[in-house]
C-alpha cells in the first residue's frame, strides 16, 4: 500500500510540475470569474441572478471544460512516457507494471476530483461577491441537487477520461488520444441523437447513451431510448468501464518497450 501512495504522489508531482497545468486551472477561475461578470453587468435582465447556489447552477456548465482538462491529463500521462523515452527508468521499479498503470490512473482520477473541486469552490466565493445569499431559489437550486448535478457530471468525465486513458496506454499517442477523445465528447450527443431519430435500439448499448444519468433524476426529458433505466445505464458505465481499464491493463502490462 505504501509503495502505490508513494507511486500516486510521484504521478501528481509530474502532473503539477508541468506549467500547462497550472495554466488549465488558472483558466477554469478565470472562465468562472467571466461568467460571473458577464451576468452581472453584460447579460439581458432576463437573465439576471439573485443567489450565489443559481450561479454555481450555471457555471456548473463548465464542467466540459475541466472534462476537456482532465482528458488532456488522462491522454498524456502514459503516451508521455513512451515520447519522452522514460518508460523503461519507470519499469525497472521493483514494483509491478499493474500497480504503475494503477497508479496512473489514480493519479488522474485525483486530478479530476481536483478539478471539479476548484470549480465548486470558485463558483461558489464568486456567486457569493456578485449575487449574494438574500435572494429566493427553488427547490431545484437547493446544495444537495447542485452536489447530485456536479455528481453526475463527474460520472461522464470518469468515463471520458479512462476512454482517453486506454487509448494513450494503447497507441502511445497523446495526441490521439487527447484529440478522439474530445472529438467523442463534443460530437457524440448529436450522433446519439441521430441513431434515436432512425429507430436504431442498439444505440442504448453505445458509451454516450448512457453517460449522461440526469434523466433518471428529472433532469432533462427523459432517457434517449424507451424502456432504459438507471440500472441498465449503471451496468453497461460498468462494463465499459471494465473494457477500457482492462485493455489498458493488458497492453501495457504485456508490452515489450526494449526498442521504446
Amino acid at each position: 500500500m505504501s509503495s502505490l501512495v508513494s507511486l500516486v504522489s510521484n504521478e501528481l508531482m509530474k502532473i503539477f510540475a508541468r506549467t500547462r497545468t497550472w495554466i488549465m486551472l488558472g483558466l477554469l477561475v478565470v472562465m468562472v470569474l467571466a461568467m460571473g461578470l458577464i451576468i452581472k453587468y453584460v447579460a439581458d435582465s432576463a437573465l439576471m441572478l439573485s443567489h450565489a447556489l443559481e450561479f454555481m447552477g450555471t457555471a456548473q456548465n463548465l464542467t466540459a471544460l475541466a472534462t476537456i482538462f482532465t482528458v488532456i491529463v488522462a491522454g498524456d500521462i502514459v503516451a508521455s512516457e513512451f515520447s519522452w523515452g522514460t518508460v523503461k527508468l519507470l519499469l525497472i521499479r521493483p514494483v509491478s507494471r499493474g500497480k504503475i498503470l494503477f497508479s496512473k490512473y489514480l493519479a488522474v482520477l485525483l486530478f479530476m476530483a481536483a478539478m471539479l473541486v476548484l470549480l465548486f469552490i470558485v463558483s461558489y466565493f464568486t456567486g457569493l461577491v456578485l449575487f449574494g445569499m438574500s435572494g429566493a431559489i427553488g427547490p431545484e437550486q437547493s446544495l444537495p441537487v447542485l452536489l447530485r448535478t456536479y455528481a453526475l457530471s463527474a460520472v461522464e468525465m470518469l468515463m471520458t477520461a479512462t476512454l482517453a486513458f486506454m487509448v494513450s496506454s494503447v497507441f502511445r499517442s497523446s495526441s490521439l488520444a487527447i484529440g478522439l477523445s474530445i472529438f467523442l465528447m463534443f460530437t457524440s450527443g448529436t450522433a446519439m441523437l441521430v441513431l434515436i431519430s432512425l429507430r436504431y435500439t442498439w444505440a442504448k448499448y453505445l458509451l454516450f447513451a448512457n453517460t449522461d444519468l440526469s434523466p433518471y433524476f428529472g433532469g432533462g426529458p427523459g432517457p434517449l431510448v424507451e424502456g432504459m433505466t438507471l440500472g441498465f445505464s449503471v451496468t453497461m458505465l460498468v462494463l465499459y468501464w471494465l473494457l477500457f481499464y482492462g485493455i489498458s491493463w493488458g497492453v501495457f502490462t504485456k508490452r515489450d518497450v526494449a526498442g521504446s
